[in-house]
C-alpha cells in the first residue's frame, strides 16, 4: 500500500513539473510575441527607428504585451517555487523512510487565473519564496551510491541551486560608492572611514550615500557576471532539480 502511495505522489510531482515547464514556455512565447510587435531596426536609419520605437511604446499593444510578460513571469515564479518545495519535500521524506505527504505544495495562484497588480507585485517582491525553498545536497545520498548517475544528478542540481542562492545573497557585496571622473575606468572609490574595517567602511559609505555614484567594484566584475548568471538561472535550475529528483524517485518507488 505504501509503495502504491509513493507511486501516486511521484506522478503528481511529474504533473507539477509539466505545469512548471509549460509556465516557462509561456514566458518565452509572451516575449517572442512582444518582439514581433515591436518595430524592427532592419533597413532603417537610427533616428527613424528611434522615432517609430517611441511611437510604439505609447500604443495599447505595447502596454498589453508588457502586461502579458509580467503575468507570465509571475506565474512561472509561482509554479517553480512550489515545484522546488514539492521535489525537496518528497526527496527528504523518501530518504528518511517516511510516508509520502498527503498533499504537495501548490503555486500561489489566484482562483480562475486572475492576475491582479497586487498579486503580480507580491510574487515579484517575494519571488514566491523560492530562495527559502532551495535545498542543500545530501538526502539523495541515502537513496543510492555516490556512483549512481541518478544520485549524482540530483546532487549536481542541488549544488547549482546553492550557487544561485549565493548569487542572490551576495549581490550587495559587489558594490561600492565612488567619485566618477568621466573616464572609462569610472573614477576612484570613496575613501575608507577612519576607524572602520575596509568592509564595514564600504557598507557605511553606501548607506550614507557618500560619493557621487555607485558601481560594482572593478576587481569583482568577473565575479559579478557569474553571480548574475547564477541568480537568474534559479528558475531553470528549479525545474532541472525537480526532474532529477523525479527520475531518482521513480527508480526507487
Amino acid at each position: 500500500m505504501v509503495g502504491g502511495q509513493w507511486r501516486g505522489v511521484v506522478e503528481r510531482l511529474a504533473q507539477q513539473l509539466g505545469e512548471a515547464q509549460a509556465a516557462g514556455r509561456r514566458v518565452k512565447e509572451a516575449k517572442a510575441t512582444a518582439a514581433r510587435q515591436s518595430p524592427s531596426s532592419t533597413g532603417l536609419e537610427r533616428a527613424e527607428y528611434q522615432r517609430r520605437l517611441r511611437a510604439y511604446v505609447q500604443t495599447p499593444e505595447h502596454k498589453a504585451a508588457g502586461h502579458a510578460i509580467r503575468v507570465a513571469v509571475a506565474l512561472m515564479k509561482a509554479h517553480d517555487a512550489a515545484l522546488l518545495r514539492s521535489a525537496h519535500t518528497l526527496l527528504a521524506r523518501r530518504a528518511n523512510g517516511k510516508r509520502p505527504p498527503r498533499r504537495l505544495p501548490r503555486p500561489l495562484v489566484l482562483p480562475g487565473g486572475y492576475a491582479s497588480q497586487w498579486w503580480i507585485s507580491s510574487i515579484d517582491s517575494t519571488y514566491a519564496g523560492i530562495w527559502r525553498a532551495i535545498p542543500s545536497p545530501g538526502p539523495e545520498l541515502r537513496l543510492g551510491s555516490t556512483n549512481d548517475p541518478l544520485v549524482q544528478e540530483v546532487a549536481k542540481q542541488a549544488r547549482l541551486l546553492q550557487a544561485s542562492h549565493v548569487g542572490y545573497r551576495g549581490r550587495d557585496d559587489l558594490y561600492e560608492a565612488f567619485h566618477p571622473d568621466g573616464t572609462r575606468e569610472g573614477g576612484e572609490p570613496v575613501a575608507p572611514i577612519r576607524g572602520l574595517s575596509q568592509e564595514t567602511s564600504r557598507r557605511a559609505n553606501l548607506a550614507l550615500g557618500r560619493g557621487n555614484g555607485i558601481r560594482i567594484q572593478p576587481s569583482r566584475m568577473e565575479e559579478a557576471g557569474q553571480m548574475h548568471t547564477d541568480y537568474f538561472a534559479v528558475w531553470d535550475r528549479s525545474r532541472a532539480y525537480a526532474a532529477a529528483v523525479l527520475a531518482l524517485l521513480r527508480a526507487r518507488a
